[in-house]
């Protein structure tokens, strides 16, 4: 929530003031008078101003951005950040992050592993007090969609060769998002089945030949 005390000649004059400050419209404020302005004394001797409290409640969005921005600058990044219109395909709001071609390796992470950490830490500020969740998704310089293609490649070229082969084929070691993304898109197929082995963070991906499929 933001909250802004201002002061005025009139009540109106301070809401109008503290309206500005905020940015918002009257319609998404809520507005308590602390005090009426008082008089003074032939005009102005021990006179009042009006003073008021106005606060606007910051939706889930407002506090996504407002936290990735504030966080990217710890992280002593200058960028913007800005909510894409098309939901994602798991029905996300697409936050972009726009920096610095030198920042976008220390911004994505390897394997986008710094996304998906502040990915996570937005969701969880975002909807703190939310009263329903809505889901975010960040993405910096495009690496989501190319991140997505490349794992489309390397299930397409492991399940021709588990086929051709006729026994397993392992991909290599990824993040549990990339892993639960190639299960869930080879799932449809009956020629393969796909399980995940072996420990953090070596965990990869094996396509198998007519074996019971598993998602981890």
């Amino acid at each position: 929530m933001k909250k802004v005390v201002a002061t005025g000649r009139t009540v109106e004059e301070a809401i109008t003031s503290a309206l500005v400050r905020l940015g918002v419209s009257r319609s998404q404020a809520e507005i308590r008078v602390i005090s009426e302005p008082v008089k003074g004394l032939f005009g102005f001797i021990g006179g009042r101003d009006a003073e008021v409290e106005v606060c606007v409640m910051e939706t889930p969005l407002d506090m996504a951005k407002e936290f990735l921005h504030g966080l990217l600058e710890k992280m002593g990044i200058s960028a913007d950040v800005t909510a894409e219109n098309q939901l994602t395909e798991d029905g996300a709001v697409p936050l972009a992050i726009t920096c610095a071609e030198d920042a976008l390796p220390i911004v994505i992470g390897r394997h986008g592993s710094t996304l998906d950490s502040m990915q996570y830490l937005v969701n969880l500020v975002a909807n703190r007090n939310a009263h329903s969740v809505v889901k975010f998704s960040v993405d910096a310089g495009g690496y989501r969609q190319r991140r997505r293609e490349n794992l489309r490649r390397m299930a397409d070229q492991a399940v021709e060769r588990a086929v051709r082969l006729g026994r397993p084929v392992s991909l290599e070691a990824m993040p549990s998002a990339d892993r639960k993304w190639i299960h869930t898109y080879l799932q449809g197929r009956d020629d393969i089945t796909t399980l995940s082995e072996g420990q953090e963070p070596y965990r990869r991906v094996k396509v198998a030949p007519k074996r019971n499929h598993f998602v981890d």
